[in-house]
């Protein structure tokens, strides 16, 4: 018996597609601009998921699937440098001292003035809001074993090897303490850039590794 187009096709699924991950991480950055824009202006105890997700153009339950708790939702302008920093160390050539990778121009490339300013809105409210503070603690702690194992490749040895893990948390140390005295300098006053405050630092602690 012949059957029919319909009875030999396969099933169509109904919904939308998978997002790619890469759209996820640009929906995560628009939900990370939407929060500190409020918390700059209401701070985090006025401002609440439903006004992010609101601001962010989502709903709260799609909020939810995205992050644990909306302080959680500036993660991603936390550890946006910290994840480009990894893979500059990755690409930088082995024959090279790695001290170099300060003066990289791909540290700021991609990043447009406006998200600069948001980010140093939220390095600043780190300074009055704890919870904010604690996730950017964590945005740094979980950056050490990425990197730890970016240069245990580049050294020959594994990424869990004590050495690599004080060499990370040495390195991202002192961008994170870069950032901070950037961030708690008096508005209008004069001194280094962000750029060149943060290559500074990043000099010291890649430094240590080439020597």
């Amino acid at each position: 018996m012949m059957q029919t187009a319909t009875e030999t096709a396969p099933a169509r699924r109904g919904g939308r597609p998978p997002l790619s991950e890469s759209r996820k991480e640009e929906i995560r950055l628009e939900i990370a601009m939407a929060a500190v824009r409020l918390f700059t202006e209401h701070g985090v105890d006025g401002t609440s998921a439903a006004q992010i997700a609101e601001a962010a153009g989502i709903s709260t339950r799609t909020l939810w699937r995205y992050f644990p708790s909306k302080e959680a939702c500036a993660a991603p302008l936390l550890s946006v440098g910290l994840g480009r920093f990894t893979r500059l160390v990755r690409e930088w050539p082995v024959d090279r001292p790695l001290v170099g990778v300060a003066e990289d121009a791909g540290w700021f490339s991609d990043t447009s003035a406006p998200r600069i300013l948001l980010i140093l809105d939220l390095l600043r409210l780190t300074c009055t809001e704890p919870a904010l503070d604690t996730v950017w603690v964590r945005c740094f702690s979980e950056a050490v074993q990425p990197l730890a194992d970016v240069l245990g490749e580049r050294l020959g040895l594994p990424g869990d090897d004590l050495r690599m893990k004080v060499n990370a948390s040495m390195i991202l140390g002192a961008s994170h303490q870069a950032l901070r005295h950037y961030a708690s300098r008096p508005p209008g006053a004069l001194g280094p850039s962000l750029e060149d405050t943060l290559r500074a630092a990043a000099r010291m602690g890649l430094a240590a590794i080439d020597g």
